[in-house]
């Protein structure tokens, strides 16, 4: 039986503003039933990770955190995990298939320390980096994020996974309406007493640490005090998004580093900064303007996933065709290589994982051969085939794409950045920067940030709005059951915007929701067809 933790916390607030509890209205954290790592030994057992990859609802699944690692990330988080569904779903059988789904342990490999990949039948020229002996594949370091609002359901959600992973992370930064829906996410963050019990139940009762990821509020005070107390209920590491609850979508901005920086001098724990990280040299930017010791990306990642490369490539290759001038990766060399890893595990890998990380890798590309957009979007994961047989028409769709890369390529005419720019290629808050490691312009066979455009003056909202809406009605379309916590393919970490003087370059936007069916991004246009 698990050790009960209080639930009938009463805080004080009349200890400063009004709005701040008292951190000694909360009870002591409390002495685990199980001897484990705490923060810093935590922290020094998985590699003292400074470059990480965030949680994100159907794009940090297996085969992209392998490739991540291989290209430069040292922890990586699994997608957030709905806890209710994954603990407590009525039907045993839907039970089954969701955690099947999201956390596989059937073959053993996520969670797995040493991975032994099938060397994949690639349309690529070139042999994938694994093929070549490079690196040694595994899933570890790793984080499992659930979302929850209910103690005793998100232990027993835990439990299923402590055995795979080296903590479990509870999610405090979804900004969504589904989330408000569902009450969790960011909108636990005005039940600072059941965040406590949620986090110091898992502290208690789990044989692996507990860490969190939060966002900021308007003051530092207020989240200085919320960090305090998160370490106190026993969060061994905290992630800080360094934008509020309201800074999402069209409207995310820039993530406030020295909110962050505030967060890391006022707690013992070790702290990892989220927000504006875009290119390599922004890894650096912060790492200084923060201290935190680790530093988290998400869209930085799904767009590049070499966004975390140490040492930049210096010499031309397929991978690296532009280097060392422009030290990007081959959006179709890179494409293949996640393919190949999808193809060489046992695990299942999601179809729209699939589809939705093609059209982000492939973005720029698609701005300018818009007719293959059609082309991706008609393209099926077969499950019925046996190995790379499975995903045949996403290797033709590559293949094509690749014969038109390679034509441009040696027309010379996309050397120097076209007038007007592609839509999303160029920062929309200041003028082009000519910096090396930021260059004002990325030919579009690279992998490269995407800049959300600004909304158009006099519209209400624009794809914003009709993404709330959108969202609202397959909330209501569900009958109730999933909305609670429906995470389909949302994206918790960030959101599309750009570069600002500071040197801060990625703007985030955690839990940015986009259902199968719902095109947020004109790059997904055809995700669900």
């Amino acid at each position: 039986m698990p050790e009960a933790v209080p639930t009938d916390i009463t805080v004080n607030t009349d200890v400063g503003p009004a709005t701040i509890p008292d951190l000694d209205s909360f009870p002591p954290t409390g002495t685990p039933i199980h001897p484990k790592l705490s923060s810093w030994d935590l922290y020094r057992s998985i590699g003292s990770p400074q470059r990480v990859v965030a949680p994100m609802v159907d794009q940090s699944e297996l085969p992209w955190r392998i490739l991540s690692r291989r290209y430069g990330s040292e922890l990586v988080y699994t997608p957030m995990i709905n806890a209710k569904l994954f603990a407590d779903e009525n039907s045993k059988k839907k039970k089954v298939k969701y955690q099947e789904v999201n956390f596989n342990k059937e073959f053993a490999e996520e969670g797995a320390t040493s991975l032994s990949l099938t060397p994949a039948s690639s349309s690529s020229s070139e042999p994938s980096i694994s093929a070549e002996g490079r690196f040694k594949d595994t899933d570890r370091p790793l984080f499992v994020q659930f979302c929850a609002n209910d103690p005793s359901t998100l232990l027993r959600a835990a439990q299923v996974v402590e055995d795979r992973c080296d903590a479990v992370d509870l999610n405090l930064g979804c900004p969504q309406h589904i989330a408000r829906r569902g009450h969790y996410g960011s909108y636990l963050m005005e039940d600072w007493p059941l965040i406590f019990s949620l986090i110091n139940i898992l502290h208690i009762n789990l044989k692996v640490p507990v860490t969190a990821k939060m966002r900021v509020y308007e003051s530092v005070e207020e989240t200085v005090a919320y960090a305090r107390m998160l370490e106190r209920a026993g969060a061994q590491i905290v992630t800080v998004h360094g934008r509020t609850r309201n800074m999402k979508g069209h409207h995310t901005g820039l993530a406030d580093w020295n909110k962050i920086r505030a967060v890391k001098e006022a707690v013992k724990v070790p702290v990892f900064a989220n927000g504006n990280v875009l290119y390599p040299q922004d890894f650096y930017d912060a790492l200084a303007a923060t201290g935190a010791k680790g530093i988290m990306s998400a869209e930085g990642n799904l767009y590049n996933p070499a966004v975390f490369m140490k040492f930049l490539a210096s010499v031309p290759s397929r991978m690296f065709p532009n280097a060392p001038a422009l030290p990007f990766p081959s959006i179709v060399a890179m494409a293949h290589e996640y393919l190949d890893i999808v193809t060489s595990l046992r695990t299942p890998t999601q179809s729209s994982a699939i589809k939705a990380h093609l059209f982000r890798l492939c973005r720029p590309a698609l701005e300018v051969h818009r007719d293959l957009r059609e082309q991706l979007g008609k393209a099926r994961f077969d499950d019925k085939a046996v190995g790379p047989a499975k995903i045949v028409t996403y290797r033709q769709f590559l293949t094509e794409l690749e014969r038109r890369l390679e034509e441009d390529m040696k027309s010379g005419i996309w050397e120097k950045q076209p007038v007007p720019p592609l839509p999303g290629s160029v920062s929309h808050l200041t003028e082009p920067n000519g910096e090396a490691g930021r260059p004002a312009y990325i030919p579009h066979w690279l992998a490269q940030p995407y800049f959300r455009p600004p909304l158009v003056p006099g519209e209400p909202g624009g794809k914003e709005a009709d993404k709330v809406k959108a969202e609202k009605k397959a909330d209501k379309g569900d009958g109730g059951k999933s909305a609670e916590m429906n995470v389909d393919i949302q994206i918790q970490g960030e959101g599309k915007v750009a570069r600002g003087r500071s040197g801060s370059a990625e703007a985030e936007g955690e839990g940015e929701k986009k259902k199968a069916k719902i095109n947020d991004d004109k790059e997904i246009a055809q995700i669900a067809r």
